[in-house]
């Protein structure tokens, strides 16, 4: 077991395993999971950046088991220079929170299975307000990407017409992630706006959209998730990595390409984004300097 260090911007990051085969079938290593995440750090750190961190280890990757355990108290021994923040927690009382706010950090996480970067809604020092609203496109049953490109076209259209801006990415699975940026707002105002918002598209859309909470009363239909958004909930940050073959990433789109039917989440992982970046930039660069306020529907 050789360990390794990484000097990254004046710290010392240890790392081990490189070796390990994390995406069988991609043939994607530990190494390049590292190197992903050092090279992604100026595009995922604006959204997880002073937010306590929920670390999800995937011990193996998708090899042997593939099985995944959550972890949100700051490990035993970890590094004095990795930012953390203590809440209370009526469970426990209290939890020291890991923060990942730095490249460093973000190698730490990597180094210790956290492969996929999920992000809560709000940030330090205000956790009960929110600078994004979020609407979760999750397909199931027999349903899939497509009929969540109808949906979130559905929902750009909407969004327009209330003159808002907003952008997709993929989930890195079959669903679409739409992002509204909008000025600190508490949650359940968020709430407000989001559950009528996803009752009008489930109303012109009965047939292919769902806003049923129970997976067994879905049928072949795209949940709109309505609740996703609120204290301690998470999703999947842009550009993060997703534990499914091909190691995915969860990828900024532009809204024409959704109007493409070749586009398929497949297209974006580990390998291809750093293309696509080059070609498009960060199409999420400036979304947090927008501060929407959310109307009343």
């Amino acid at each position: 077991m050789e360990t390794q260090t990484l000097d990254l911007s004046g710290v010392s990051v240890p790392v081990k395993h490189l070796d390990k085969l994390y995406f069988p079938e991609s043939q994607t290593t530990k190494a390049d999971v590292l190197e992903y995440y050092i090279w992604a750090a100026p595009y995922i750190l604006p959204h997880i950046k002073d937010k306590p961190f929920t670390m999800i280890h995937f011990p193996h990757g998708l090899s042997g088991d593939g099985k995944s355990f959550y972890q949100k108290q700051r490990p035993d021994g970890a590094p004095e220079w990795l930012d953390g923040v203590t809440l209370p927690s009526k469970a426990r009382g209290q939890i020291d929170w890991c923060l990942v706010n730095d490249e460093a950090s973000l190698a730490y996480m990597a180094n210790r299975g956290v492969l996929e970067m999920h992000t809560w809604f709000s940030r330090l020092p205000d956790l009960s307000r929110a600078d994004i609203a979020a609407i979760d496109l999750d397909p199931t049953g027999a349903v899939g990407f497509h009929e969540a490109r109808v949906i979130a076209r559905a929902f750009r259209a909407l969004l327009t017409e209330l003159h808002l801006q907003s952008f997709p990415k993929t989930s890195g699975g079959r669903g679409i992630h739409i992002y509204i940026p909008i000025a600190l707002t508490p949650f359940e105002k968020i709430q407000e706006f989001l559950t009528p918002l996803c009752r009008i598209i489930k109303d012109a859309y009965p047939e292919l959209a769902t806003t049923e909470r129970m997976i067994e009363k879905r049928g072949n239909r795209v949940y709109l998730d309505a609740v996703q958004v609120g204290g301690g909930k998470t999703l999947a940050a842009p550009y993060s990595l997703r534990v499914r073959p091909g190691a995915p990433v969860s990828a900024p789109l532009l809204w024409e390409e959704l109007d493409d039917d070749r586009v398929k989440p497949a297209d974006f992982n580990i390998v291809s984004i750093k293309a696509r970046v080059e070609k498009y930039g960060d199409l999420m660069k400036d979304m947090y300097s927008i501060k929407q306020l959310l109307p009343k529907l």
